[in-house]
Parts: structure tokens; C-alpha cells; sequence
């Protein structure tokens, strides 16, 4: 059985999600979401609102680091003139009519295009906002990543003479690779956002875990020989990771 309420602690508007089997407390933050509290169906909202309280200047913290992430990277709408990063590239968005069926989106040099069938296609079209055409744009960019972070990571196994026994494409919330001991590689597509620098520290990170399996000295040596910075680029990575928030479903 579940219940879903809401309580107000001072400015902050609180969802509560309420299961009988759950003993605990517990509050998830996450940017441009309500704050969530999950606790058991017979919990207090006195208990509940004491347990905020003793959280409080970590919700605060958390939110302002919030703000700042928003500001950094404002929502992205997909229509006519937006930017949109792409290998480490802004590109502007472009609608265009094509006399196909379907939505895609491609890259024609330094711009993405949004193709518009014909049969949709009016005289607002360039001026309208298609979020419902999100996986088009995700579509594009799984597309593009599977290709390019295949022949990247073709070049560092060869550089490196380390071969995966496989490679595969995921979409990670957290994890921007992994290599398991049967020496898989798996690579979130969304990277095909980032720089081609960063893209390949990434790599290189995940094959030097063929060697070593862990994140001792060696591993990290092993890292360093083949990317100097790799210090500058896992720093970036986590300044950036919000980058790719708007490919979120």
C-alpha cells in the first residue's frame, strides 16, 4: 500500500511518499524536481518535519548548488536557433523541411537540422517549439555516438594494446563508462556531448581497467602515459556533467 502527500516546512514545499513496508526516512534532492521525502505509511509528519529540520542546511546547500548548475546550463528548447553542444561544439539548430514521414535531426557542418516532414510542415514551422520531438535529438545523438566512440576506442585499443572482449552503449545516470572482469566495456552515448579530449581520457580510462581493475597507482600510471591531464580532464568531466541534462527523458 502507498500514499502520497505534501507537508510545508517554512518556503519548501515537501512530497511525501508514503509505503507501508519502509521503516526509514529518507530525502531525495535532484535539479528542477520537488524535494521528496519517502517514509512508512504510520510515520509522524511531526517525525518527518523533525527530520527535516536536522537536514535543513543540507537541503540549502544542495539547492543553491541547484541554482547554480541552472544557470550554468539553462534549459535547452528544441526549436529554431537554439544551441546545443556536440563534441565539445556549440551548434545552432536549424528546422528544415524534408519530404520524408518522420522527424530526424542531423549535422550539416556547424549546425544540427531538425527535419520537419512535409505534410507538417506550415509557415510557423521555423518559429515553433517541438519538445515533443526530444527523441529525434536523442535518436541523432546515440546515432552519432555509437559511431565515433566506436572508431575512438578502436584507436586507443590499438594504441594501448589492450582489447575489450566487447563494447556497448548505455545510458548511465552516474557512470560514464565501466569495464567489468569479462573485460566488457560499457560507455554512456551521452559523452558524444563533450569535447574530443575529454572523450578520450574516458576511453583510455576504461581500457587501462582492462590491465587493472581497480583505481591503484599503477592503474593511474597506466592513465597517465597515454593522458598527461588526466587529472584537468576528470575534473572537467564532473564541472560538466550537467551538460547533458536535456537529453534526460
Amino acid at each position: 500500500m502507498s500514499k502520497i502527500e505534501f507537508l510545508q516546512f517554512e518556503n519548501l514545499e515537501i512530497k511525501v511518499e508514503r509505503k507501508s513496508h519502509r521503516r526509514s526516512v529518507t530525502i531525495l534532492l535532484a535539479p528542477k524536481k520537488p524535494i521528496i521525502v519517502r517514509a512508512g505509511l504510520k510515520t509522524p509528519p511531526s517525525f518527518i518535519l523533525s527530520f527535516i529540520k536536522s537536514k535543513q542546511s543540507w537541503i540549502e546547500k544542495n539547492l543553491e548548488n541547484f541554482k547554480k548548475i541552472e544557470s550554468q546550463f539553462p534549459e535547452k528548447k528544441i526549436k529554431e536557433a537554439e544551441v546545443f553542444p556536440f563534441r565539445g561544439h556549440e551548434r545552432q539548430l536549424r528546422v528544415v523541411i524534408t519530404p520524408g514521414k518522420k522527424y530526424f535531426v542531423s549535422l550539416v557542418e556547424s549546425h544540427l537540422l531538425l527535419h520537419v516532414p512535409i505534410n507538417e510542415w506550415n509557415a510557423l514551422s521555423k518559429q515553433l517549439e517541438y519538445e515533443n520531438q526530444l527523441h529525434a535529438l536523442r535518436d541523432f545523438y546515440k546515432r552519432e555516438a555509437m559511431s565515433y566512440l566506436s572508431e575512438r576506442i578502436a584507436y586507443w585499443a590499438r594504441e594501448m594494446s589492450l582489447f575489450p572482449s566487447a563494447v556497448k552503449f548505455r545510458e548511465q545516470k552516474k557512470r560514464w563508462g565501466s569495464c567489468s572482469a569479462r573485460k566488457i566495456i560499457n560507455l554512456n552515448w551521452k559523452l558524444i556531448l563533450f569535447s574530443d579530449e575529454l572523450t578520450d581520457y574516458v576511453l583510455i580510462h576504461e581500457l587501462a581497467h582492462l590491465q587493472h581493475l581497480d583505481h591503484s597507482a599503477d592503474f593511474w600510471n597506466l592513465v597517465q602515459r597515454y593522458c598527461p591531464n588526466y587529472k584537468k580532464q576528470n575534473q572537467a568531466l564532473k564541472n560538466t556533467q550537467a551538460l547533458t541534462d536535456f537529453l534526460n527523458e
